[in-house]
């Protein structure tokens, strides 16, 4: 259920903070990352399955209507719900938490 993207650079975001400290170069780097791998997850993903959804049904409605002969449907991957890349990060900050305090 949870985004494994999002656990994976909530976790090393966390742990970079912890080892480097919030005012080093790579925790800058790493933030940067999750910040794009979140958005990615939140918003690129969903709405381009949504839209391969959306151009599916089009598609099968003009082969029904005998516009077009053969439609060959599009992948829909949905992407992560808002839930999932939340759930996602909250396990990667206790796993990146927990790594960074065994030492």
């Amino acid at each position: 259920m949870p985004s494994s993207h999002s656990a994976l650079v909530t976790s090393l975001c966390t742990t970079i903070a912890f080892r480097h400290g919030l005012n080093s170069d790579i925790f800058v780097f790493s933030l940067c990352f999750f910040l794009v791998v979140i958005r990615d997850a939140f918003g690129v993903r969903r709405s381009s399955g949504l839209q391969a959804k959306k151009i599916n049904e089009l598609g099968t409605e003009l082969q029904n209507n005998q516009v077009i002969k053969n439609y060959k449907k599009l992948k829909e991957i949905n992407g992560h719900t808002p839930m999932e890349v939340i759930c996602g990060c909250l396990v990667g900050f206790f796993v990146g938490l927990a790594f960074s305090l065994l030492k």
